[in-house]
């Protein structure tokens, strides 16, 4: 084996220490189930002779009572087992899910994911890759269990007769050797198919955040010509990879099936004991598990890593060495496996801000260079200049949503670390440049689950007017995206949501880009008088006449 035949083991060995009592328990039962068989072809052949020299004897019965009694003992055993390995599945699938989530969610350092994989791809990545990564071990169970009945069973049938035995092994070993070849065309299968699901979904994801963009120009039928190519290659490459896996598992069942019409014909010309044929019959009809589990592990190990890839893609850059923990197999308390319950979210505690001070601002692949600035407590200061001057960047610097090469932010003369887990409500809120809403009532896009009244956050946002125009008002359901406001209705909903907060800081980024003139006016001046801290970026007048500080870029 290579060193990345032992890594990949490795993993997967690892994920299954999240839960190793339960997952080998449940695994010694299914070995036990493979290995089963040597029982019940014992008693078959006893019973088999015993009636071929002595007819329905006392002896016979008792074979056949042993029998019926063999087979309800290893199905209890298979039950229970089957209910505690399934368990600890579930489980270890459930722990690389919350490791990946965990890698989304943290704000920053070792522990944060760099991905640049869309949020709809995330969610089939979560759904369908640690579940094949996890089956790689289920898949050597199976081939270990497979291999101790085989190895068993074939010296048995060769000390009956080594001939109609080898007759039997023989087609066996040769297709084993053909798997191999299957197996790599088979990686290049699954990753083409996952790579196209990954393709669907991320236009998907973009069409829905574009919803707004689409209706206003009128491309609702190019976007759907262009789901329909899509969707169409990826059940193209769905189909191929099914097929291949299929058609695997096919050839291998027809090939053991093969082999055991060899052997029983042989084994039917040689033999003229009736318990010794009927062994060789019991067993070749278990023996045809041996090809098909081996090429199962085949398909398997491919199958691990292009979701090994896709998952190592939501997590922090890792060690690939033996002793560097993995990132996709740490133990974490979760509550629904048992865990103590999660603690209660608390808002972290207000402090006031006197004065911000951001120096030596560098973002260098954003054009921000050595940006510098100070905000005193209830003034608005505006960030204007060129599409490309870095305006959007210094902002999502400040607040922690993009890395920084340089520079330190300081809130009241202490230096903030950890800016995205600082820069939230109750210290800051934000608008984005382009909003991000959801699809339920304007109501719930406002508060978030907050208890307060929004009627200030609204009217401060100017977008009264507008929402008593609406047919329902707040809980009218605006549609995915805010699809059933206007662009300028949507940017004031973002608006009044961040006012809810009635945070310390409040952030906007071209916050009334889309609004009408009069709109835009009232908006302004009303941010103005509110004696709010304000930090925007905006190159309209009305905006940069009524702030307190410019910045021009």
């Amino acid at each position: 084996m290579s060193a990345h035949t032992f890594h990949r083991e490795r993993r997967a060995l690892r994920m299954v220490a999240l839960r190793p009592r339960q997952f080998w328990l449940g695994s010694l039962a299914w070995l036990m189930f493979f290995v089963y068989p040597l029982v019940p072809g014992s008693l078959v052949r006893a019973g088999y002779h015993e009636l071929q020299t002595s007819g329905v004897s006392g002896r016979f019965l008792v074979f056949a009572v042993g029998l019926v009694v063999a087979e309800l003992v290893m199905s209890s055993i298979l039950a229970v087992g089957h209910e505690v390995y399934m368990a600890a599945f579930e489980a270890i699938e459930s722990l690389v899910r919350g490791n990946v989530l965990h890698a989304q969610l943290a704000s920053g350092g070792p522990e944060s994911s760099g991905r640049t994989v869309s949020s709809g791809d995330v969610v089939t990545r979560l759904r369908d890759d640690p579940k094949d990564m996890l089956m790689l071990v289920d898949n050597w169970v199976d081939v270990a269990g497979s291999v101790a009945f085989g190895s068993v069973a074939l010296v048995l049938l060769a000390r009956i007769d080594a001939v109609a035995a080898l007759a039997m092994l023989v087609p066996l070993l040769v297709f084993g050797f053909g798997n191999r070849y299957a197996g790599h065309r088979l990686r290049r299968v699954r990753s083409a198919a996952r790579e196209a699901t990954s393709e669907a979904t991320d236009y998907l994801n973009a069409a829905f955040g574009a919803a707004l963009t689409v209706k206003v120009t009128g491309a609702e039928a190019g976007v759907l010509r262009r789901v329909d190519r899509l969707n169409q290659r990826r059940s193209r490459a769905m189909v191929t990879d099914q097929t291949w896996a299929e058609a695997l598992w096919a050839v291998n069942g027809s090939v053991g099936d093969l082999c055991i019409g060899v052997a029983l014909v042989v084994a039917a010309r040689r033999i003229d004991n009736a318990g010794d044929v009927a062994l060789f019959a019991a067993y070749a009809m278990n023996l045809i598990w041996l090809p098909q589990k081996i090429g199962g592990a085949l398909v398997g190990r491919r199958r691990f890593d292009v979701s090994a890839a896709r998952v190592d893609a939501l997590l922090p850059d890792q060690n690939p060495s033996a002793s560097a923990p993995d990132a996709a197999a740490i133990s974490r308390p979760l509550p629904i496996l048992g865990g103590p319950a999660a603690p209660p979210v608390m808002r972290p505690l207000r402090i006031p801000l006197q004065t911000l001070e951001v120096c030596g601002l560098t973002i260098s692949n954003r054009g921000v260079d050595n940006i510098s600035f100070a905000l005193r407590r209830g003034t608005m200061t505006v960030i204007s200049g060129p599409v490309g001057s870095g305006k959007t960047s210094i902002l999502r610097g400040l607040v922690g949503l993009l890395d920084i090469d340089e520079g330190k932010v300081s809130w009241n003369g202490t230096l903030i670390v950890d800016r995205a887990a600082f820069f939230i409500p109750p210290q800051c809120a934000m608008v984005a440049q382009v909003p991000h809403l959801f699809s339920e009532t304007l109501l719930d896009n406002l508060l978030l689950g907050a208890v307060q009244d929004p009627s200030e956050a609204i009217r401060m946002a100017a977008f009264e007017r507008d929402v008593a125009e609406l047919r329902h008002g707040l809980a009218t359901a605006i549609g995915a995206g805010g699809v059933r406001l206007s662009g300028g209705q949507a940017q004031r909903a973002a608006a009044a949501r961040a006012l809810v907060h009635d945070a310390e800081l409040l952030v906007l980024d071209d916050l009334t880009s889309a609004l009408d003139v009069d709109t835009e006016v009232l908006l302004w001046e009303r941010l103005a008088a509110s004696g709010r801290t304000v930090l925007a970026v905006s190159n309209r007048p009305v905006a940069i006449a009524r702030a307190d500080q410019h910045i021009e870029l």
